[in-house]
């Protein structure tokens, strides 16, 4: 009983708080309203950008328009929201989240989720994305910073290789699991900004910084050694290797493509995912200078060859919605690219040459489930394959593309790993009320609180992601 009244001692205590800021915050934005409108950058479909992908990219570029009479009182109902949700005053919190595992097949054949529905039909390839798990192969991982000269800031990335305990002895067994056994696994230090959302979709900077919350989350597959999480335990097998950039979306993390890092990993690729302007987590300033995507991208490539000392024998590099056109845009002819949500080509019309692999699907909310605009995305030099047809022994043509084309299809998130978007559900679902009622863009997140389909959608993309760059990437 006496734990019941302290809570409610402890919300009476917090109301009177809220209705101040409220208050204030509302009066403010009233004064405001004989102001120049403020147009936000909303991106609600497919811009005419060169950067390519879905999302919102170059600040400089105006998609939609909301008054600045209105926006300043989103953040108020955003921000008193978000402080009601219990207990995310405090940013120092965590939470381990695992992958969620799909639902076992006797709940299948009785449920009309999206996403289960899509483990019934791919049951081949969700086993073979459950037996990554099962590989004796390890992953080292290490959370780096790389200095920004000229800007002021450092920029987290994190970083995933295979770990030297695979080549350690290989002809004892008994050696190779000690030196396993001695490594701790790796933890994700992820965060999400309250503050970081706003002000990239509201336009508001108005949003306290504590409303934020820290998660420690669990690698998707097993074997992922990191000690405590910011040195690599299991070292790296190779200074000669092929190296993948994996590029996030629009407010995205560094960990949004952790699960396919993983699984590159093993299979012999070194692969670095930068925290770019864009993401959620909102590690360093990006409003009070001028760095961008490209900058990241080519100082994290020189930290490769320099600080990190490897001897690239390769380059790709995958991106997500937004991070298509960061694909789009980094290298030459040389490279692999993989675009999962986003344009296949830049929209200036310029072709970098090369292999690119396209994965789009008609359950993408921000498509509209338009065939049409898909169909644009997606030059007619592609060869187009069937999801139906896909096998580990698959060849693919240069330029290939997969089209999800069912009632079920994976959403605009449904490709990120499956904890980051656990985590997302966890802290973000009190505020998607308001943001609906407020027509606010969610980036497909409604869908994916209702179809929670990550473990399939890795079933189908994650083996055919591996097999298309162990084809092209030597």
């Amino acid at each position: 009983m006496f734990p019941l009244l302290l809570k409610i001692q402890q919300h009476i205590l917090v109301l009177p708080l809220l209705v101040l800021v409220s208050s204030f915050l509302l009066t403010l934005s009233t004064s405001l309203q004989l102001t120049q409108p403020h147009s936000l950058l909303l991106q609600l479909k497919t811009t005419s950008s060169n950067t390519g992908g879905i999302g919102v990219g170059d600040p400089s570029r105006e998609v939609g328009a909301v008054p600045r009479s209105n926006f300043l009182k989103r953040a108020v109902l955003l921000s008193t929201t978000a402080a009601a949700i219990g207990g995310t005053s405090s940013s120092t919190r965590t939470t381990a989240l695992a992958f969620s595992p799909p639902a076992p097949k006797d709940t299948l054949s009785t449920t009309s989720s999206r996403g289960r529905r899509m483990a019934m039909t791919r049951t081949s390839s969700a086993s073979t994305a459950g037996s990554i798990s099962q590989s004796s192969k390890t992953v080292a991982y290490r959370s780096l910073s790389i200095d920004m000269p000229g800007y002021g800031v450092q920029v987290p990335v994190a970083m995933w290789s295979p770990s030297n305990t695979n080549n350690n002895n290989n002809n004892s067994d008994e050696n190779s699991s000690s030196s396993t056994s001695s490594s701790s696994s790796a933890i994700y230090s992820h965060r999400i900004s309250i503050k970081k959302i706003g002000s990239m979709l509201l336009g508001s900077d108005f949003i306290p910084q504590f409303l934020s919350k820290d998660f420690s989350l669990s690698p998707t597959y097993g074997g992922v050694l990191g000690g405590d999480g910011t040195v690599s335990s299991g070292g790296v097998s190779s200074r000669s290797a092929p190296v993948i950039i994996l590029a996030h979306g629009y407010l995205g993390s560094r960990f949004d493509l952790s699960h396919i890092a993983e699984e590159l990993a093993r299979e012999g690729f070194t692969c670095l995912s930068p925290e770019y302007p864009e993401s959620l987590a909102s590690s360093y300033p990006t409003t009070t200078n001028n760095l961008d995507r490209t900058a990241i991208t080519n100082q994290l490539l020189s930290y490769i060859t320099t600080d990190l000392n490897l001897t690239p024998t390769s380059y790709g590099i995958v991106g997500h919605s937004l991070g298509c056109g960061t694909a789009l845009n980094t290298g030459d002819k040389t490279w692999t690219r993989v675009c999962i949500a986003g344009p296949a080509v830049r929209r200036d019309g310029v072709d970098l040459g090369g292999n690119t692999l396209s994965i789009v699907s008609l359950g993408d909310g921000l498509l509209g489930g338009d065939r049409s605009r898909v169909d644009s995305m997606i030059p007619p030099s592609f060869d187009r394959i069937d999801e139906s047809s896909l096998t580990t022994t698959t060849k693919y043509a240069s330029k290939t593309a997969l089209i999800l084309d069912r009632p079920d299809a994976p959403n605009h998130i449904s490709f990120l790993a499956g904890n980051v978007n656990d985590s997302m559900v966890t802290f973000l679902s009190p505020l998607l009320p308001v943001a609906q009622a407020l027509s606010i863009p969610v980036l497909d997140f409604d869908r994916y609180k209702e179809s929670r389909d990550s473990v399939v959608t890795a079933g189908v993309t994650v083996p055919l992601i591996c097999g298309f760059f162990k084809q092209f990437l030597v």
